[in-house]
């Protein structure tokens, strides 16, 4: 059995593990009702440029809090592949 410190800190984790699931779960439940009101405007459910803006602004952001910018790339890069993998 792990020291306490190590075991608390697992626990930690796994908070933060479940949270950055609930928030994902929240931008696709997002996604899917804007990917709604897009269909009825008649709108493209998916513009590259916003795409490369987003890219640069979540690198550029999670730069200044300390984050590999690359790191940030592939998550989001993820993110969105998922989306368009809904559209």
């Amino acid at each position: 059995m792990p020291p306490a410190e190590v075991s608390e800190t697992r626990r930690a984790l796994d908070e933060l593990d479940h949270a950055l699931l609930d928030l994902v779960a929240r931008r696709r439940a997002l996604v899917g009702a804007f990917f709604v009101k897009k269909r009825a405007l008649g709108l493209p459910l998916v513009d590259p440029s916003r795409e490369a803006e987003l890219l640069a602004d979540r690198r550029a952001y999670a730069e200044r809090l300390g984050v590999p910018a690359e790191l940030a790339e592939v998550i989001f890069r993820a993110i969105l592949e998922d989306s368009r993998s809904r559209s």
